[in-house]
């Protein structure tokens, strides 16, 4: 499908748009540490989006709406944590959205769109972005060479040099234009070594997502392969009838343990007890397994199916996703038995977090096998959830939760891995420098002893403001039993 015609207005849009939010990208972007920063951005990209395809007279469909939403969203948790693996999330997640957005652009309906694009992001989106620049960049000769365009661009040709020679002049009459000079000579020489490469690479990809939103007024979605494997009854029958049998003789040996002793391993040295608190990632790995092997005989199953055996084929998968159901709950709960053991830790968080996620997606797709096949809905419904976990985890500071877990633990046990806690990003110092005290005072000594000091390079500037890192360097400077010499102050990095 060959992209529409631009309107006239929208030609002077894509490259204004694309041209503010690369400035502004590389002007708060570039060397910056995170903070609001990366969300004004985001709004700058998703706003320029927007008003190109306003601009074109085209309508902006709600699924992209939606996503740039969730991106914009997503990149202010960039300025709650100082966790260098969250930004890295955060980056991810905010391209992938955004690479979506892009594909999908002139689709109207929500339900059109399936889980399968996902994989297609990373290398469609750059691809057609980039085409779209190139594009873009070739037309500009003959949309500058029009009357109305011509002007325009004498005029800025002859105002931009005039107005800097003007506050060169003026800079010694008048302190303001002294000061936009002197920022104006100090600024200049990084723009021209990487802050421009910077704004260059920001600039391809901002015009051509511009262009692809005011050139393309229907979807093009990627299409899907026609080739169509097929699995026999027989066999489908049979590998269900084996993984419902072990998944369901594995629940009844649980629950039959609630009622007497268990069996012992011989040999092994290792307790039921430990067995309890073992085996939660092997439990999650085998949940996934069958839930993809569910969703494998759903698409591979023949079309004399849905008339023929599949009731039975139906009530198969819904016991074994019953079963799966319960197996995650007694793999969370061996995820909380091995926390009271050995306290709390941000790997066991994320096992209890993707248990969450697989528990709400096998409950989905017993909903879309319960109904009498399994939809695109069912996609779409997983990448959600998936996306909102991700998204309560970026913004939660888990990382106090799990000091304060691990303190209040060792209050009773009298135990405390202060090297763990140690590890643990930013985030966490202001509740680990005041609760210090509260298990002894070797690991408040071993704390103090741990900071060292750092050279200061000076406080974040506005758009660098970031909540997390500030309350870092609030509870680093009530620490006063070490003092930094004259230009330095302490710092949370080992």
């Amino acid at each position: 499908m060959k992209p529409s015609a631009v309107h006239p207005p929208a030609v002077a849009a894509v490259w204004t748009a694309a041209l503010v939010s690369a400035f502004l990208g590389a002007a708060i972007l570039y060397d910056a540490s995170p903070g609001i920063n990366w969300v004004l951005w985001v709004a700058s990209a998703a706003a320029a989006l927007i008003v190109a395809r306003k601009l074109s007279g085209l309508a902006v469909d709600r699924p992209v709406l939606i996503l740039v939403a969730w991106a914009m969203l997503l990149a202010s948790a960039a300025a709650f944590t100082a966790n260098e693996f969250k930004h890295v999330l955060v980056f991810l997640s905010v391209g992938m959205l955004f690479g979506l957005a892009v594909i999908i652009t002139g689709t109207r309906a929500w339900s059109s769109l399936s889980f399968w694009l996902l994989p297609t992001v990373p290398v469609l989106a750059p691809l057609r972005v980039w085409t779209a620049t190139v594009r873009e960049a070739a037309t500009a000769p003959r949309a500058v060479s029009s009357t109305r365009a011509q002007p325009v661009l004498r005029g800025l040709l002859l105002t931009v040099p005039l107005v800097f020679i003007l506050v060169a002049l003026l800079r010694n009459a008048d302190p303001t234009f002294a000061w936009a000079w002197a920022g104006i000579a100090n600024i200049l020489p990084d723009w021209i070594s990487g802050r421009a490469v910077f704004f260059l690479v920001v600039l391809s990809l901002t015009l051509g997502a511009n262009s692809i939103a005011a050139r393309q007024s229907e979807a093009r979605l990627p299409v899907a392969f026609p080739w169509r494997a097929t699995l026999g009854m027989t066999e489908q029958r049979m590998v269900l009838i084996a993984v419902t049998a072990v998944l369901w003789l594995f629940v009844i040996l649980q629950v039959s343990y609630l009622f007497g002793s268990p069996p012992a391993a011989v040999g092994s040295g290792v307790t039921f007890a430990e067995y309890a608190r073992q085996g939660f990632a092997e439990l999650s790995v085998a949940v996934t397994l069958v839930g993809g092997v569910i969703l494998v005989l759903e698409a591979t199953r023949p079309k004399e199916a849905v008339t023929g055996g599949r009731p039975s084929l139906v009530h198969l998968e819904l016991a074994a996703l019953v079963a799966l159901e319960i197996v995650l709950l007694s793999a969370f709960r061996r995820v909380v038995l091995y926390e009271e053991a050995y306290g709390f830790t941000e790997d066991r968080l994320f096992a209890q977090a993707y248990m969450i996620g697989i528990a709400l997606a096998l409950l989905a797709l017993g909903l879309e096998v319960w109904r009498g096949s399994v939809s695109i809905a069912f996609g779409r419904r997983a990448a959600v959830i998936g996306l909102s976990i991700l998204t309560l985890l970026l913004f939660w500071n888990y990382e106090a939760w799990i000091i304060n877990r691990n303190i209040d633990r060792a209050l009773q046990s009298g135990k405390f891995d202060f090297s763990y806690a140690r590890r643990l990003s930013p985030d966490g110092a202001p509740t680990l420098i005041a609760r210090r005290r509260e298990i002894g005072s070797i690991v408040g000594d071993s704390l103090e002893l741990s900071l060292k000091c750092r050279t200061a390079t000076g406080g974040r500037r506005w758009f660098e403001w970031n909540r997390a890192a500030d309350a870092a360097d609030r509870a680093l400077g009530t620490i006063t039993t070490v003092v930094c010499p004259a230009g330095n102050r302490l710092s949370w990095k080992r």
